[in-house]
């Protein structure tokens, strides 16, 4: 070969040397990193979920912008509608009556009243309901996954039905007052039921299983150590429960049920009348304010009081200081009192504005009629045919209206960010007022009135006044969640800061952010669900399609069938966001999106030691049955099989051609010894697995149920797996020599 073709050749090879050594270093960017601190092995990945999450949150904020066409073309007509509201004096027109601000304020008392009684109602046997389900769907009680599983998925199906749904249900088969107190009911115990279990899932049970190895009964052993924490959370989600079924209940008037949403919805809902809506509103707002007191001062002085220590002066004789300590008696047991009797006789009054009775006979029929179409779906409705033009087809409009529940989601998270911070007393301290009122102000209006009024303000887009509506509703809800729990910093953590010399601005960067954000997140996905089915809501006054023709469908039960087709839609999103939300809600919390004992964790697991012990086995390195360990010999690997660039970094210059041919040669034998030995050790771990497998399962052969045996025989075939890598670890590298 002349010298010409040995450069040409040469060159060629560097120029193949530099392309390797440029792909290799691109990769290594993408490649985990790796580093061994005093024998501390050290794995950084590269951050791909948080860049997807990033791209995938752009692109959702784009099509919702482009799909939502946010529309403000009558903005002037909005705001001279909005001035009808502060009229004074102004008699309403209701079909031949009239009505005067005072007989309006009265009116809206009585429909209140009526509000109220059957949330009181739905709310009290909702939870009496919700309390034995949430016991049968908590792991913690239930150790038997063919028990509590059923009823987590009953409970999700039921809670993912809109409860206006029900209520139309029932109307069919009762009175309407009692429909009214059943669809409530349904409706918090599948709130609370799934609330109560999650809490009872993370409770200690050690006081429980304690209380019952010293003798006690089960039920003794409940009464004393589970009641008391469980009927604290009662208490505080009974309350919020009644507060978002006061707003649910207002708009029963679509179903035919009255209540002081036939005010806002109906009578009122005109522009000469606006005057005597904003009485009406003005009425609510007062009740969730007397709601909002009586939830706080049960908080303090009941759920979370503390007795003070009496104070004896120990020079008086002992008459004198048993005196003292009698005049010292706390004098709570007055105010639990109160509480009790206030509650019976709401409970009692209540009752009185039921109508005890079942459906007539015409309802009755046409309730078995619709029946048997509720469990037979259209399925055509799932059929799309043209997607931007469809005005029944499930699959488009059900799109839509999960669009407008993360957009609405979003904007009500990013304004109660911000109003539940400046309600809060330990970052404004009085200033925190107007804006806790501001926030239950936001609360008491039902998410339909704002619709109504949004409607005034778009011209073409009825999906940005479904956003408009659902999110400046969402900030009432969302604020007081986030106001709760900065209020639950301690104290000594800001004067720290404090001392330190922090800005107001650094306290809420560094400690408020830092704390709430978990909460705030989770609660955000659970606002998204609530925004979802709200599009019902939304929908009886015109601005969901979605929504509208749920309510529509709901109401005629010869349209049952196509109702069944949306519900499916309806469950099937609503349990995959569930889903969804539990795994980021256990994210935030433990920082692992599963529980590191799932099937496939183990998988997973058995496969990194699986790949180390091979690494450690050629590469004639130490082994430890460790998962932080697999991931650093991984990362490693990943590393030392970008030859090319390695070697740049060692010599600080790319091989020539013979280096890079015997570069070639080792990386492709190391590569091959690498896949003998896990072929190896995978051969090896699956027979191992079998036999222990088998030998538990015959060694069993007492035991009747055949799950229980199944479970406990791969659970000690997992443990011979976990003691052969084990094996390898204490053997030491001298033996693979």
């Amino acid at each position: 070969m002349s010298s010409k073709d040995t450069k040409k050749n040469n060159c060629e090879f560097n120029s193949e040397s530099k392309k390797e050594f440029i792909v290799q270093k691109i990769s290594n960017y993408f490649n985990p990193q790796f580093i061994d601190i005093n024998n501390q092995k050290v794995t950084k990945k590269f951050p791909w979920l948080k860049i997807f999450g990033w791209v995938a949150f752009v692109i959702i904020i784009v099509l919702m912008i482009t799909t939502i066409k946010p529309d403000f073309q009558n903005w002037n007509e909005f705001w001279k509608q909005i001035g009808f509201f502060f009229r004074t004096n102004q008699i309403a027109e209701v079909g031949a009556s009239e009505f005067t601000p005072l007989e309006t304020f009265i009116r809206g008392l009585e429909f209140l009243w009526t509000t109220i009684s059957y949330s009181i109602l739905g709310t009290i046997f909702g939870i009496l309901i919700s309390v034995p389900l949430a016991l049968l769907s908590s792991k913690n009680f239930i150790k038997n996954k063919f028990i509590y599983i059923p009823f987590r998925i009953l409970m999700s199906i039921v809670r993912a039905v809109p409860p206006v749904v029900f209520a139309f249900i029932f109307f069919f088969l009762f009175t309407p007052s009692l429909a009214a107190m059943f669809s409530i009911m349904v409706f918090v115990s599948s709130l609370m039921t799934k609330w109560l279990y999650e809490d009872l899932d993370t409770y200690d049970m050690n006081s429980y299983q304690g209380t019952i190895a010293i003798g006690n009964t089960k039920a003794l052993a409940f009464k004393s150590s589970v009641l008391p924490y469980l009927m604290k959370r009662i208490v505080s989600y009974g309350f919020y429960s009644f507060e978002m079924v006061i707003r649910f209940a207002a708009i029963l008037s679509i179903v035919g049920i009255g209540t002081i949403g036939q005010l806002l919805s109906d009578q009122y809902a005109t522009e000469n009348n606006f005057s005597h809506m904003s009485i009406v509103l003005w009425t609510l707002v007062i009740a969730m304010i007397v709601i909002e007191s009586l939830n706080f001062l049960i908080k303090k002085y009941i759920l979370e009081y503390t007795h003070k220590h009496p104070k004896i002066d120990d020079s008086l004789p002992y008459e004198k200081q048993l005196e003292q300590l009698k005049s010292q008696k706390s004098k709570m047991y007055i105010f639990k009192i109160f509480i009790i009797i206030l509650i019976v006789s709401l409970l009692v009054a209540s009752l009185t504005q039921i109508e005890w009775g079942i459906g007539n006979e015409i309802k009755i029929s046409q309730f078995k009629e619709g029946i048997g179409k509720l469990f037979n779906p259209d399925w055509s409705l799932f059929q799309i045919n043209d997607w931007a033009g469809t005005k029944t087809s499930v699959i488009p409009l059900g799109v839509e209206a999960f669009l407008v529940a993360i957009a609405s989601s979003i904007i009500g998270l990013f304004f109660a960010l911000i109003f539940g911070i400046l309600a809060s007393k330990n970052i404004t301290k009085w200033f925190a007022y107007p804006f806790k009122l501001m926030i239950i102000v936001i609360r008491a209006i039902p998410a339909f009135t704002f619709a109504a009024l949004f409607l005034i303000l778009s011209k073409d887009s009825k999906l940005f006044v479904g956003v408009l509506s659902l999110g400046i509703h969402s900030i009432g809800m969302l604020g007081k969640l986030v106001m709760e729990s900065v209020e639950k910093i301690p104290k000594k953590t800001f004067d720290a800061l404090n001392a330190a010399g922090a800005t107001w601005f650094q306290k809420i960067k560094f400690v408020v952010f830092k704390s709430i954000m978990p909460q705030a997140l989770s609660n955000f996905l659970y606002r998204v669900e609530i925004n979802f089915k709200s599009t019902v809501v939304i929908g009886a006054v015109g601005a969901s399609d979605f929504g509208f023709q749920i309510s529509t469908y709901s109401s005629q039960t010869s349209n049952w069938d196509k109702l069944a087709s949306y519900l499916i839609f309806t469950i099937v999103i609503l349990l995959i966001l569930e889903q969804i939300s539990d795994l980021v809600r256990s994210k935030l919390m433990t920082g692992y999106f599963f529980n590191q004992d799932v099937w496939f964790k183990r998988l997973m697991n058995k496969r990194k030691l699986t790949r180390s012990l091979a690494l450690s086995i050629i590469n004639n390195e130490i082994f430890r049955s460790d998962i932080r360990y697999a991931n650093y010999m991984l990362a490693k690997h990943q590393f030392d099989k970008l030859f090319v660039y390695k070697y740049n970094l060692i010599n600080n210059k790319l091989p020539d051609k013979q280096t890079l041919i015997q570069l070639r040669k080792e990386y492709k034998n190391y590569l091959k010894a690498y896949s003998n030995e896990i072929i190896r050790i995978s051969k090896e771990t699956k027979q191992l697995y079998k036999e222990v497998y088998s030998q538990t399962m015959n060694n069993q052969k007492t035991l009747k149920n055949w799950f229980k045996k199944n479970q406990i025989a791969k659970k000690s075939a997992n443990i011979a797996i976990d003691k052969y890598f084990e094996s390898y670890a204490k053997k030491g590298s001298y033996l693979w020599t």
